[in-house]
């Protein structure tokens, strides 16, 4: 799935993917503590983080995983998942309309991508994805292959990743 929103560069030597569903408390609750960005300070661009969608928390979350693909394709993945998760519960169409237009995405286009379902077969096939590796709610991670189930702190990353880094000098 070479076209899932990613920070940091494909060479990485460590790739994080993260099993997300935006109407989770816990990938909220995740998403505030900032860890994301401790990874990004502490391994700059050893670290790649990878995003996929993983629908299962509510009705809602399929929906705004496909709102959340319309905005990968104007290339404001980050800003749309940063302001969803600033907004706990906000997922409701008109939430997710408002959310691209304060993050200045052709709202047209925004709409008419959303309605069309067109990102219906990626969201379903990252699901999918998502249950091959064993998972069964979110947030998920996959470092290196290796699963971490839980929104899990900096040091508890750093104990996968540390090792890996070192295997490969």
């Amino acid at each position: 799935m070479d076209a899932s929103p990613a920070l940091g560069l494909q060479t990485a030597s460590v790739t994080i993917i993260e099993y997300g569903d935006f109407g989770c408390s816990t990938c909220w609750y995740w998403h505030k503590q900032g860890v994301l960005k401790e990874l990004r300070a502490k391994y700059g661009d050893q670290i790649r983080f990878v995003w996929r969608d993983f629908p299962v928390i509510t009705l809602l979350s399929p929906k705004a995983a496909e709102a959340g693909q319309c905005a990968n394709e104007q290339g404001k993945f980050w800003e749309f998942h940063d302001l969803v998760f600033e907004h706990e519960e906000a997922i409701e169409a008109s939430d997710l309309l408002a959310y691209a237009g304060e993050i200045g995405l052709d709202t047209g286009k925004f709409t008419e991508c959303v309605t069309s379902r067109r990102f219906r077969d990626r969201v379903n096939a990252e699901q999918h994805e998502g249950f091959e590796n064993g998972f069964n709610g979110t947030p998920a991670f996959l470092v290196n292959n290796q699963a971490l189930i839980g929104p899990q702190n900096l040091s508890v990353f750093a104990s996968l990743i540390d090792p890996l880094l070192a295997a490969m000098k």
